[in-house]
């Protein structure tokens, strides 16, 4: 049990080191960037990492005290291809925001690939448990939440284009906004399953 420990802990080291060395070399070589937009983009790139690795903590705990047989489950399948289909979708929107380079799109594209495939294999994993009405209640709350929340980011969004006349808004940020919301979506259905 504490090898199996040590190893997510370890697993968890490295995915965050290789998100720190993906924003360095993308951010910090070969572009022209203000300091502030450089900022802002580490920034946003350190809040899905730590929002999966808080939640791959949460699951792993609370699958450990369950001792169930069947580890891996509808709820888990769930949060599995969310997590990584936001994070790949992330990945785009970081992708186009960027300023383009050889190792920049080596280095996404390879990252992008990976996500995918580890997406499409939860995706298509068999289990064994079927969805009950807790579940489809869960993801009818977790909808209604998240609907609301980002009414009221589009909103925001709008009047800040309507405020600041010089605002752009391009691909990219459209990109990091839904994975951002694929990610809320998935740690609202999270609160909402636990309070039951």
């Amino acid at each position: 049990m504490e090898k199996m420990k040590m190893s997510k802990n370890l697993k968890m080291i490295l995915y965050i080191a290789s998100v720190l060395i993906v924003v360095c070399l993308v951010l910090l070589l070969g572009n022209h960037l203000p300091i502030l937009a450089k900022g802002a983009i580490m920034t946003t790139a350190w809040l899905p990492s730590y929002l999966v690795c808080t939640m791959v903590t949460v699951l792993s705990k609370s699958t450990y005290q369950k001792k169930e047989k069947n580890m891996f489950g509808i709820t888990a399948k769930l949060y599995t291809v969310l997590v990584f289909l936001s994070s790949s979708i992330y990945t785009i929107g970081v992708w186009l925001l960027t300023p383009g380079s050889l190792i920049k799109n080596i280095m996404l594209g390879i990252g992008l690939s990976v996500q995918l495939l580890l997406m499409f294999y939860f995706l298509f994993k068999r289990i064994n448990e079927e969805p009950d009405e807790r579940f489809y209640r869960n993801i009818a709350k977790s909808s209604s939440i998240l609907f609301t929340i980002a009414i009221f980011i589009l909103l925001g969004i709008a009047t800040l284009i309507a405020v600041c006349k010089v605002f752009v808004l391009n691909a990219g940020f459209l990109y990091i906004l839904v994975a951002f919301l694929l990610l809320l979506f998935a740690i609202t259905y999270f609160i909402t399953e636990k309070r039951g």
